[in-house]
C-alpha cells in the first residue's frame, strides 16, 4: 500500500535517531572539558594601552580603536570583560560585535582570538590646556585579573559649525561680520590663544570684516572644510617665530600627522587698496590648498584685486593639489617655504603683480606620480564660464630663491602672445633653478645670478629638513635687498653678513 510503504522507513531511522541524540549527548560532554577552569590560565593582549592623541570636546565620538584579545591555552575559557568605569566613562567598548560595558563567559576557544573596538568622547572640562582621562577594560578568567588601560588626551576648543547651506557654495557660518541680530556689519573679530579653534564647514570673514589671529592660535579644520575671507575682508595671522599660528586638520592620530588633502584651504577674495591681508609666521599643512587668493569667480572679467595678501615667515606643505594658487592678485612674500605637493607648489595665473625674495619651493612628492612643475606662471585662466582670459602681469620679482623638486622640471613660463610682459616687467635674480626650461633672456637679465640644475645642499629631503648643509651650493648666493622683513630668515636668524643664502633658511 502507499501508506504502509511511506510509513517504511521511518520505521528504519529510530536507531538512527538514538545513536544521532546519544552522539550530542557525548558531544556536548566532550565540549564542557574542552574549557579549562584552571586559575592561571591567562590572555595576551594586542597591546596593554590604548592610546587616543588629542580629542576635543563636544566631538561625538573620536575615531574607533580596536586590539585583539588571545586565549594562549589549549583549552577554551570563558571571560568576563567589564568597562570599569561602566556608563560613566567617557569610553565606549564594543567585543565581537555587541556593544556595552560588561560582557559575562565571552568564549575565546583555544588559541583562538577575540577583537575589542574602543571609542572616546571627552566632555568639556572647562580648561585651556589638555587633559587626561583614563579608564581600564578588566578581564576576569578563572578569578585570574588582568587589564587593558585606556587613555585619552582632551582638548577644549571653540567650535564653528555651518549653519547656511546655499546650492552651488561649501556649507559655511559667518564668524565675522554679523551682530546679535543676524544683521550685517563691519567689525573686528579676535582669536587670543586661550583655546584651540576647530572649524566644521567653512569659517566665512565676510565684507568690511577683519579676523585677527593671534600668536600661538592652533586651528584646526575639519574634512572638507577651510576659512573664507570674502572680498572685501581681511585676514590679520601674526604669530611670532617664538609662537607660531598653525592651521591643520582636527585628525591628530600619528597616522595623520603627514597626510595630504585632509581639509579644503584658506580662501582670499579681491579686495580694496589697503585692504591687505597678513600671515606671519604661519604654518599651514595637510590641506587640498594652502592658500587660494583670488578676484571673485562669479565676475568673469574682474581686475587684479588691489588689495596685497602679505606672507612672511610662512610654511606650506603636503597639499594635495597646490601650496599657493593665485589669480589676478598682488602677493608680496619673503620668507616663504612651500614644500611637497601634488601639483603645484606655486601656481601663479591670470593677472597680478608678485614680489618674491627668499622663497623655497622644495616639492618632493611622493604619494604618487606628480606631472607638473612646482612653479608655474600664466598670464590665462579659465574663467567660470570657461572662457579664456588673458591679463596683464605687472611689474613683479622673484630674488633669492630656490626652486627645486624630484622632477627634471619644476619651472615654467607660459604667457599668452596678446599680453606677454615686457622687458622689465618681469625679474627673476639670484635663483636657483631645476628645470630644462630656458632660464635666458629679458626675464632673466643677470646670467651669472641664475643657477641650474645644481644641488641646493638641504640638510635632510628625507626628513624635510630644508636648512641648509655648511657646504650648500646655494650658500651666500643671495643679494642683499631693502626688503626690512628679510633682515631675519624664516627661523628668525640674521643675514646681517650681507651674504645672504639663497632660501627662506640663512646657514646660521
Amino acid at each position: 500500500m502507499v501508506g504502509g510503504s511511506s510509513l517504511q522507513p521511518l520505521k528504519n531511522t529510530r536507531p538512527i535517531l538514538l545513536l544521532a541524540s546519544v552522539a550530542l549527548l557525548l558531544g556536548a560532554c566532550r565540549k564542557d572539558k574542552l574549557f579549562t577552569d584552571d586559575p592561571g590560565a591567562t590572555l595576551s593582549f594586542s597591546q596593554e594601552e590604548v592610546l587616543f592623541d588629542t580629542i576635543f570636546t563636544q566631538v561625538p565620538f573620536s575615531v574607533t580603536k580596536r586590539f585583539r584579545v588571545r586565549n594562549p591555552n589549549a583549552e577554551a575559557v570563558r571571560v568576563d570583560i567589564i568597562l570599569e568605569g561602566g556608563t560613566p566613562s567617557p569610553f565606549r567598548i564594543n567585543v565581537d560585535g555587541s556593544a556595552g560595558t560588561s560582557f559575562e563567559d565571552v568564549e575565546i576557544l583555544g588559541g583562538d582570538s577575540i577583537y575589542v573596538f574602543v571609542e572616546a568622547s571627552l566632555d568639556q572640562s572647562g580648561q585651556n590646556i589638555p587633559f587626561i582621562h583614563e579608564d581600564h577594560i578588566l578581564f576576569v578568567t578563572n578569578g585570574n585579573e588582568q587589564r587593558v588601560k585606556l587613555v585619552a588626551w582632551g582638548q577644549d576648543a571653540h567650535f564653528f559649525y555651518p549653519d547656511r547651506f546655499i546650492q552651488g557654495f561649501p556649507d559655511y557660518s559667518i564668524i565675522a561680520g554679523l551682530d546679535a541680530n543676524g544683521q550685517t556689519i563691519c567689525e573686528t573679530v579676535s582669536w587670543p590663544d586661550d583655546k584651540p579653534y576647530v572649524i566644521y564647514g567653512y569659517a566665512v570673514v565676510d565684507s568690511c570684516s577683519t579676523l585677527v589671529i593671534d600668536p600661538g592660535v592652533r586651528v584646526y579644520v575639519h574634512g572638507g572644510g577651510g576659512l573664507w575671507i570674502y572680498r572685501w575682508g581681511k585676514l590679520l595671522a601674526n604669530g611670532t617665530v617664538q609662537d607660531p599660528i598653525t592651521f591643520q586638520s582636527d585628525r591628530l592620530e600619528p597616522a595623520y600627522a603627514e597626510l595630504p588633502g585632509q581639509w579644503d584651504r584658506i580662501w582670499i577674495n579681491d579686495g580694496p587698496a589697503g585692504g591687505d591681508s597678513e600671515l606671519s609666521n604661519v604654518a599651514i599643512k595637510n590641506s587640498l590648498v594652502g592658500i587660494q587668493c583670488e578676484n571673485w569667480p562669479l565676475v568673469p572679467d574682474a581686475e587684479t584685486s588691489n588689495a596685497w595678501l602679505k606672507l612672511k615667515n610662512v610654511k606650506i606643505r603636503n597639499c594635495s593639489v597646490a601650496g599657493i594658487l593665485s589669480r589676478n592678485f598682488r602677493i608680496k612674500a619673503t620668507n616663504l617655504l612651500v614644500g611637497d605637493c601634488g601639483q603645484f607648489g606655486v601656481a601663479l595665473t591670470g593677472g597680478g603683480e608678485y614680489k618674491f625674495n627668499h622663497m623655497t619651493v622644495a616639492n618632493y612628492w611622493d604619494f604618487g606620480v606628480r606631472n607638473d612643475p612646482s612653479f608655474v606662471m600664466t598670464n590665462t585662466y579659465a574663467d567660470i564660464t570657461n572662457t579664456l582670459q588673458v591679463r596683464e602681469i605687472l611689474p613683479s620679482t622673484f630674488e633669492n630663491s630656490i626652486i627645486n623638486g624630484s622632477n627634471t622640471n619644476e619651472f615654467k613660463l607660459e604667457f599668452n602672445d596678446l599680453d606677454i610682459p615686457q622687458a622689465g616687467d618681469l625679474r627673476f635674480e639670484s635663483v636657483l633653478f631645476r628645470t630644462d626650461q630656458s632660464t635666458s633672456g629679458d626675464y632673466f637679465p643677470d646670467q651669472n645670478a641664475i643657477w641650474r640644475n645644481q644641488t641646493p645642499g638641504f640638510r635632510n629631503v628625507t626628513d624635510r629638513d630644508f636648512h641648509l648643509n655648511e657646504n650648500a651650493f646655494v650658500r651666500n648666493k643671495g643679494q642683499a635687498t631693502l626688503d626690512f622683513d628679510a633682515v631675519n630668515d624664516l627661523d628668525g636668524v640674521d643675514r646681517a653678513d650681507g651674504q645672504p643664502d639663497l632660501g627662506c633658511y640663512e646657514f646660521p
